[in-house]
């Protein structure tokens, strides 16, 4: 960082320095936020620190800075990435509120248009931890038009359509066109051809959680993907002992009063394992779980 930034030539006339100014107040601006977040942490936990979540609303946007930092795009670039990676670390462990990650992300992608990681990395805590696919979705797009030959971001935007948005046709083409971009990986392929035939199959769905596992060195993609295997595991629980309570009915003419009757009659082998530790009960005609989803992490 230091070598990017320092002029390898003694002379430092006002051309350089002017130059230097956007970066420098960049660079400033997020340390002075970071100083308030410390000081906020160590007094008042309630208005003062939702006051300084709301810093980012204020922040210029990237077309704005591309232009400032001038030839210190990436470096600035890297800046906000480190704050990116603040602000989800504080929310994921406080309100898990991500009201503007995707602003954060659009700074970051539009000083550095090359920056993978910040598409990768922004679109899945986009479509999962803020629950906005549509724009992880834009994001990853815009990746797409500045890296063309790149195929994680296609394989990202189909893997989005495959588990959130349900639209497994699309799922297939964003996973046909990764496969045929250079260094994929093998398993695009596959993805390809089971996106449609597969369609809402949890082993299926497991597996895709598993290769993003295997593709990454980033710890918080890695818990974002552990908590998404529990969350998959319960609802498959769910749904398995739905299907059992559903046809008790249809042949009974009523819901079991507990899960338990399902065993004893032959409908379910056993109540599966409640994987955030909580209890599943049957109310109705409908399977649920004691644990709330504010509690599902």
């Amino acid at each position: 960082m230091v070598e990017e930034i320092r002029p390898r030539s003694a002379p430092t006339g006002p051309g350089r320095l002017a130059r230097l100014l956007p970066l420098v107040l960049i660079i400033w601006g997020f340390v002075g936020v970071y100083l308030l977040q410390l000081t906020f942490d160590g007094t008042s936990k309630g208005k003062m620190r939702e006051r300084l979540v709301r810093e980012l609303m204020y922040f210029p946007s990237g077309q704005f800075l591309r232009p400032a930092a001038i030839e210190y795009q990436t470096a600035a670039s890297d800046v906000v990435w480190l704050r990116a990676i603040q602000y989800y670390g504080h929310h994921l462990m406080t309100d898990r509120r991500y009201d503007w990650l995707g602003h954060v992300f659009e700074i970051v992608t539009e000083l550095d248009p090359r920056f993978i990681g910040a598409y990768h990395f922004g679109a899945i805590t986009l479509a999962w931890d803020a629950n906005q696919p549509r724009e992880a979705i834009e994001l990853l797009v815009k990746g797409m038009r500045a890296n063309p030959m790149n195929w994680q971001l296609p394989f990202d935007a189909g893997f989005i359509h495959y588990m959130l948005l349900r639209d497994y046709r699309k799922a297939g083409v964003f996973f046909e066109i990764a496969s045929k971009l250079p260094d994929a990986w093998l398993v695009t392929s596959r993805w390809a051809a089971v996106s449609v035939a597969k369609a809402g199959s949890y082993d299926t769905a497991r597996e895709m959680w598993l290769d993003i596992y295997r593709s990454t060195d980033n710890k918080a993609l890695r818990a974002l993907v552990l908590r998404q295997i529990r969350v998959l595991k319960l609802e498959e629980s769910i749904d398995l002992m739905q299907q059992a309570a559903d046809r008790f009915y249809a042949e009974r003419e009523r819901y079991p009063y507990e899960l338990e009757e399902l065993v004893r009659e032959g409908y379910l082998e056993q109540i599966p394992r409640e994987p955030y530790g909580g209890r599943y009960f049957i109310r109705d005609d409908s399977v649920r779980t004691t644990t709330p989803p504010g509690r599902r992490d």
